[in-house]
């Protein structure tokens, strides 16, 4: 899916990850972060914790790929 069909559909099915934020237009190493962006023409998932700042998960060359990825991610986290 593209980052706006995953914004339509965590707004549709009322997706919170528990503790957690989700952004998707900056890397940040602000505590408790999800996150999904593109950055040097890759898609980056990356997750923050409390203290220790970000890293990645999983990196994509498609949109299609990463939001898919990154919804199964907000899912297990919610």
């Amino acid at each position: 899916m593209t980052k706006a069909e995953f914004i339509e559909r965590i707004k549709k099915e009322n997706i919170r990850p528990d503790e957690y934020l989700i952004v998707l237009d900056k890397i940040t190493d602000a505590p408790l972060v999800l996150g999904c962006v593109l950055e040097d023409n890759k898609w980056k998932v990356y997750q923050t914790k409390e203290r220790t700042g970000h890293f990645i998960i999983e990196e994509f060359n498609s949109e299609n790929d990463a939001f898919d990825f990154f919804y199964e991610t907000i899912l297990f986290y919610s």
